[in-house]
């Protein structure tokens, strides 16, 4: 009892600090620097350059989507239109939703809509979060390692780093027995992603290869939409400022819709090479613009027909 009142408890403060970092930040920016000219760019930024970028995200999640669809054969075939639609949903209540709450819509709408018990979305969950993670850590390993002393040893780590989800998975026996049992949140972890590792090696290709394609078209897009907003830095430095930003996602505290957080991410990556005025209102615009393309995909899954499967 006393457990379950510490947990709730918790919860409530790191909603209520999630709140207070949105407050804190606007007003901070309408401070600072002010939020019309932190917005002012988008006045002279093209049409045609806005609608490629924003085809792009929506390509990234479609890519999101099809990794799930291949994950769930049974229960997802000849549904490819409604496994976009709960991607589209699911990325946007998990952008905008504060303390990743919005994490919670994927079991809960992978129920309604395919019935599938929350066990194995959850499980599914936490082996596409690991996934991703491995991913976006990969891309921050050598453009952050080319800039210092370590240079040299940038592309043996990455290739270490890289080989990290084959031997998870080859030793996933192993690592499922040695955390059975056992209590915490790590092991609880650990035991859900032993779980919702794929049931071979064409699967588990096929899920690392599509993380990939969505990564590298959502990263290399918005270090190109970055690059607008803050001149004069190397592809490295823009790739690194975007990765800092979609790290924040995995901090334990997330303000509704990433403010502040997500900037803060962009802007230590950046301050090497710029100014911190330049960096926020890159960081402010590449960051309204994924909360834009988030909620255009949201519309675009509303508007998809919906079939309820029953459970």
């Amino acid at each position: 009892m006393m457990t379950e009142q510490s947990n709730t408890s918790t919860a409530r403060w790191k909603l209520a600090i999630s709140w207070l970092i949105l407050i804190l930040f606007i007003a901070g920016v309408e401070y600072w620097l002010g939020w019309k000219t932190v917005l002012a760019p988008w006045a002279t930024f093209g049409w045609a350059q806005g609608a490629i970028a924003l085809a792009l995200l929506i390509l990234s999640y479609a890519l999101r989507a099809w990794r799930m669809y291949d994950y769930f054969p049974q229960q997802l075939g000849g549904q490819w239109l409604q496994t976009w639609r709960l991607m589209l949903l699911h990325n946007a209540l998990n952008n905008l939703l504060p303390a990743r709450t919005g994490e919670l819509s994927f079991p809960v709408m992978m129920k309604r809509y395919f019935g599938v018990g929350y066990a194995h979305s959850v499980s599914a969950l936490v082996w596409f979060r690991f996934l991703d993670l491995h991913t976006i850590l990969a891309f921050a390993i050598y453009p952050l390692l080319v800039v210092t002393p370590l240079k040299r040893v940038a592309i043996p780590l990455v290739v270490l780093w890289m080989l990290l989800p084959i031997v998870v998975y080859l030793l996933r026996n192993r690592i499922e027995v040695a955390f059975a049992g056992k209590n915490g949140k790590l092991s609880e972890l650990a035991q859900q992603a032993m779980y919702g590792l794929p049931d071979n090696w064409g699967e588990f290709w096929r899920s690392w290869v599509m993380t990939w394609a969505n990564w590298v078209v959502k990263l290399v897009t918005l270090a190109w939409l970055l690059g607008q907003f803050v001149p004069n830095v190397s592809w490295n430095m823009l790739l690194a400022g975007v990765v800092g930003g979609e790290l924040t996602s995995v901090l334990p505290i997330h303000a509704p819709g990433g403010f502040g957080t997500y900037e803060a991410g962009v802007m230590a990556a950046l301050s090497p090479v710029t100014s911190m005025q330049v960096a926020t209102v890159g960081a402010v615009n590449v960051h309204v613009f994924v909360l834009g393309s988030s909620l255009v995909g949201a519309l675009v899954g509303w508007l998809i027909p919906l079939k309820v499967k029953s459970a």
